[in-house]
């Protein structure tokens, strides 16, 4: 698994204090609690360090970056925490200021990159470093948010997608007081567990499980067209959608105006006649974005419009995500997915001609989507490193097999599309059953964890806290069978129970509980 996996949420203010440590490494007896004048002063010195071409350039993008990785793998939670009066009161008075620096080294790092590929610079290492750059700053600046609204400096507000607002909005500074156009590519984070499983699935892990474009109709309203699970693509006037709750979109913008303008005009037309046409038009669960014939998944509706509004020449993704870390398994293969390679949703923020314009968060979500995160990181490692798999159960067979009966009748029709692949539902199933366990449980943890530290645990503590729950339900399906197979049954192997939760579908072909 790839360090950025384990490590997105590995400190609570870690990027701040990166560019702190020449070299990133300190040792053991270097780690002492960080004070709040560090926490400020680091964040200006990374933002230094990445406009000086002498210190962050195409050259030294990757292992920049990596330093800082390496710097957070030993950090604890506690690390960058406030503790004295003197630093708590720092950071309630200039936290919100922190916020916006951290979303500035996201701004900033993302136009270098911009910057390297214009002049042909980018290497691979680079570009898969930025996406991860991007991503602890990110988690860097919700946990910190996390901290400011758990001690009362931030009030929690529901502002509409995008609107106008100094927290919940962050707006690039080159467009301040934008608005929404045409052909702006919306990302979004939803908040089911199929969208953390999409977040995960290939082997560029993102933050970003959807995607949108914004379209126009012929007198000039807009509308977001857009392709659900549950529907296939759909129109929604842009100012009903915007209502919506997601808890993070993110705005990347073409700036090439008239290109733009013609791929959600076109996007829309499309989209309009198909629908009128078909009643409907399918979502393609296969996600194959070559093949526009057999259905759209979410990113294949941005594929699409640019690639005809450029009649081919600008073909979205620059940079596509693959997917081959699944390797001794038939996942994602049971999802429909088979190809070795596929445009993800979080693929836009990887591709350096699109400009990133601003990022709304809905508070009240993000801690759902972290701990879905969380649980998805575990049960995918689980899969790559210790051979776990779904093994046929009844009641996950049951379970697809309903759904499907029901939507075939035109039930449930909200929830799941009648075409989906019976495959699909039950390996969605299977994953649900597993996933709500685990979040339980982790939810249950975080709560005593708060109450006895004053803050939360990271996101590496998170995947421990899954491991010890996987290790303790492994050992009570390891003593039911042990149980069940006993030479000498009496009364009361005869009646036990097996108390496991999800070892008797998923599990290591080995039955190992390490």
């Amino acid at each position: 698994m790839k360090k950025i996996a384990l490590l997105v949420f590995a400190s609570a203010f870690t990027f701040a204090n990166m560019g702190c440590q020449s070299p990133f490494k300190p040792s053991d007896s270097q780690r002492k609690p960080a004070s709040t004048e560090d926490l400020f002063s680091g964040a200006s010195t990374v933002l230094r360090d990445l406009n000086d071409n002498t210190v962050f350039n195409a050259k030294t993008c990757a292992s920049y970056i990596n330093g800082m990785t390496d710097y957070l793998y030993g950090a604890t939670s506690d690390y960058f925490i406030p503790k004295t009066p003197q630093e708590i009161g720092k950071m309630k008075e200039q936290g919100v200021g922190l916020m916006k620096s951290l979303f500035q080294v996201r701004v900033t790092l993302r136009e270098k990159y911009q910057l390297f590929d214009e002049r042909n610079e980018l290497t691979p290492e680079c570009i898969t470093k930025v996406r991860e750059g991007i991503q602890y700053s990110r988690i860097t600046e919700e946990y910190l948010l996390e901290w400011l609204v758990h001690n009362k400096v931030v009030d929690v507000r529901t502002p509409a997608i995008l609107e106008a607002d100094p927290i919940y909005t962050m707006t690039n500074p080159k467009f301040e007081g934008f608005k929404l156009q045409t052909g702006d590519l919306l990302v979004v984070r939803g908040k089911s567990y199929v969208s953390a499983m999409i977040a995960r699935i290939a082997d560029e892990e993102g933050n970003f499980s959807h995607l949108a474009i914004v379209g126009e109709d012929k007198k000039g309203n807009q509308y977001i067209v857009e392709s659900l699970i549950q529907t296939g693509i759909i129109i929604t006037p842009l100012e009903k959608w915007r209502k919506a709750q997601d808890a993070r979109v993110a705005l990347y913008r073409n700036p090439d105006k008239d290109l733009a303008k013609r791929a959600g005009q076109m996007m829309y037309e499309y989209s309009k006649a198909g629908i009128a046409k078909n009643g409907e038009i399918r979502y393609d669960f296969g996600m194959n974005d070559k093949n526009y014939n057999d259905g759209f998944f979410c990113s294949e509706v941005a594929r699409y419009a640019y690639d005809k509004a450029s009649n081919g020449a600008v073909i979205v993704p620059k940079f596509r995500s693959s997917v081959t870390k699944f390797k001794n398994t038939d996942y994602p293969a049971s999802l429909g997915v088979t190809a070795k390679t596929l445009f993800a949703p979080y693929d836009v923020e990887a591709d350096p001609r699109f400009d990133f314009v601003a990022e709304y968060k809905y508070y009240p979500l993000l801690r759902q989507v972290r701990m879905q995160d969380a649980v998805l990181q575990s049960v995918y490692g689980w899969m790559i490193q210790k051979d776990y798999n779904f093994h046929f159960s009844i009641p996950s067979a049951s379970k697809a097999l309903l759904g499907k009966f029901l939507r075939q009748f035109g039930l449930v029709k909200d929830v799941l599309p009648k075409y989906m692949p019976l495959q699909t539902l039950r390996t969605t199933a299977q994953f649900e059953a597993v996933a709500t366990t685990l979040e339980k449980n982790l939810y249950e943890k975080e709560d005593k964890y708060y109450k006895e530290h004053g803050y939360l645990p990271t996101f590496r503590e998170f995947l421990t806290i899954n491991d010890d729950y996987r290790r303790k339900d492994c050992q009570l399906h390891k003593e039911y069978q042990d149980a069940r197979n006993s030479p000498f049954p009496d009364d009361r192997y005869r009646n036990e129970v097996d108390r496991s939760k999800f070892h008797w579908f998923f599990y290591s072909k080995a039955k190992s509980c390490e």
